[in-house]
């Protein structure tokens, strides 16, 4: 158990795959829950938006596990992030499909879900702002 309040803690290097982890499950219980989703749009409309999110938290890991020792390696990472944050694009506008067509989505029930979307935005591409080579000396 931690002794720091919540208001006073800082944001961890890896806050970018917690994120995404809880966006993943997030978005799987909505999609299919009959409340919101009924059983006939799942197909059409959640099926493709699970796998959108499953394909951002498979980038986000790609990106974690990539360690840029390299330029090659930087390359690689960055590219993960760049599909990671596309996905999330994509995400957000899967959503946007599902409130216009399905009168049970709506953006008040989509709370959470956008809450995280956003936060994942914002922390990937701060990641991707701060991504640099590690563990070499430059030669002047």
């Amino acid at each position: 158990m931690t002794t720091v309040y919540k208001r006073n803690r800082k944001e961890t290097a890896t806050q970018y795959v917690v994120t995404a982890q809880d966006l993943q499950v997030a978005v799987i219980k909505y999609m299919m829950s009959e409340k919101y989703v009924p059983k006939k749009w799942r197909y059409m409309l959640a099926h493709g938006a699970m796998k959108t999110v499953s394909d951002i938290l498979d980038n986000v890991i790609g990106s974690y596990r990539t360690f840029p020792n390299t330029e090659e390696r930087l390359n690689t990472r960055r590219q993960y992030i760049e599909k990671a944050i596309i996905g999330c694009y994509q995400l957000q506008n899967r959503l946007l499909c599902m409130v216009r067509t399905i009168d049970t989505v709506n953006a008040n029930n989509l709370g959470n879900i956008t809450e995280l979307l956003l936060g994942e935005i914002e922390l990937l591409s701060k990641t991707l702002k701060n991504t640099h080579l590690v563990g070499q000396h430059e030669q002047v």
